[in-house]
């Protein structure tokens, strides 16, 4: 990851909640569109429930932007044929980890702030 600067991510980030719900989706490796958005929907708590038109435009933007690509190998070995894997790139990884590291400043400013507990 080294190798890429984060100046080619300047405009790609910030990503907006559902991008970076799909990115984390990725991140232990290839799913199909409705498995990621199961686990987006989980995850939040149901706060987040793509629909599928959403989901898969929101994948093509990222695709787009070279931060996920297709897993042609996945695709090939699902018993459903319809189904279309996703994996994340190297810029995508290091999009994800651009943006923890910024919400992270932001939870410091709200805590520093007395915005937000230091603890739960």
């Amino acid at each position: 990851m080294s190798d890429i600067s984060s100046h080619e991510l300047d405009d790609r980030l910030p990503l907006s909640a559902l991008s970076l719900h799909i990115l984390l989706s990725l991140g232990n490796g290839p799913a199909h569109g409705y498995a990621i958005g199961k686990e987006i929907e989980e995850r939040s708590g149901g706060a987040l429930n793509p629909t599928t038109g959403a989901l898969y435009q929101a994948l093509k933007r990222l695709r787009d932007d070279g931060l996920v690509e297709p897993a042609p190998e996945e695709t090939e070995r699902a018993a459903d044929a319809r189904r279309r894997y996703f994996r994340l790139t190297e810029l995508g990884r290091k999009a994800v980890a651009l943006e923890a590291e910024r919400l992270e400043g932001l939870l410091r400013a709200a805590r520093a702030a007395k915005l937000y507990p230091t603890s739960p």
